[in-house]
């Protein structure tokens, strides 16, 4: 959730010796710093407002979440398609070539029966 990414989450929910490892230093100095700021400003966000904020953003995060499976699949399915087109291709491939070869028979065959239909009416 969005607190315990802003660390707010309580230490009950983590375990003690995870809590401190599982953000960057920047993260921390980060946090630290907007802390500060909004402190000495002496304007923080209401808690109201974050949390509203933090359901928009889950929701957000949600259909993002939901676009990229969709897409995924959508990815996943063109593979496939691709595959089956591939082998479609190779197989005509090889039809191709069986027709050429026996075009090129069948040329042979011709110019052979076009010699002895020549030497016949001689």
């Amino acid at each position: 959730c969005f607190f315990c990414l802003l660390n707010l989450c309580s230490t009950a929910n983590a375990p003690e010796d995870d809590a401190p490892n599982r953000y960057s230093r920047t993260d921390r100095t980060t946090y630290s710093r907007y802390s500060r700021d909004a402190n000495s400003s002496g304007s923080s966000i209401p808690s109201n407002a974050l949390e509203k904020r933090i359901e928009e953003l889950e929701r957000e995060l949600a259909k993002e979440r939901q676009e990229n499976a969709r897409l995924m699949k959508m990815t996943q399915d063109k593979e496939e398609l691709i595959g089956k087109l591939k082998e479609e291709i190779d197989l005509l491939n090889r039809d191709l070539d069986d027709i050429e070869d026996e075009n090129e028979q069948l040329k042979q065959e011709n110019k052979t029966l076009l010699k002895v239909v020549g030497q016949l009416t001689r």
